[in-house]
């Protein structure tokens, strides 16, 4: 007779597992610019999905580099190049919230990886502990980077975030009534 965890057990278990690969894969644009590496897929156990991946950039033989969690959706895999394929410039990736590359497991926690996904133009899966407010924010501020900063369009990015995560369901319906990003 096998024995299954007891309920105390299963929430003391961790949420977030990395895997272990002997080989890394490389991470471009799909103009063909380095992205870095990817060190390591992270499993949601719970959810029974890939979380995350971790991407180290920049730096010299991993020395100075700065670690990433990047949303597993915005990736896909090239077979031809072995590489892995995202539709991002470089600056994206570079202004992304970082993470120590010695202490990553200890730094993940919803907040961080729903600041990362909203910074990648995604919701995040889970139900996340940010306000509406702040995802609707954190995706009009990636829109607004992703089309080159332009000015005198904030209310233009606010709506269509509001409207991008409301048609994900996590935010209401939009608002007819003007927001402006502060």
């Amino acid at each position: 007779m096998t024995h299954l965890p007891s309920r105390n057990t299963m929430t003391q278990l961790p949420r977030f597992i990395p895997t272990k690969r002997a080989e890394r894969y490389d991470l471009a644009n799909e103009q063909g610019q380095d992205l870095g590496q990817v060190q390591t897929f992270v499993v949601d156990t719970l959810a029974g999905r890939i979380s995350f991946v971790v991407v180290a950039y920049g730096g010299f033989l991993g020395i100075s580099d700065k670690w990433f969690a990047m949303p597993w959706e915005i990736m896909t895999w090239s077979p031809e190049k072995r590489k892995f394929i995202v539709d991002m410039p470089v600056n994206v990736l570079e202004k992304a919230p970082g993470m120590n590359k010695d202490k990553w497991m200890e730094e993940i926690n919803y907040d961080f990886l729903a600041k990362c996904y909203l910074h990648y133009g995604l919701s995040p899966y889970w139900d996340s502990s940010l306000s509406p407010e702040e995802q609707i924010k954190g995706l009009a501020y990636t829109v607004w980077e992703r089309e080159g900063r332009p000015t005198g369009r904030d209310t233009e990015h606010y709506f269509r975030a509001e409207r991008m995560l409301s048609v994900q369901g996590v935010v209401g319906a939009p608002t007819s009534v003007g927001h402006k990003i502060s």
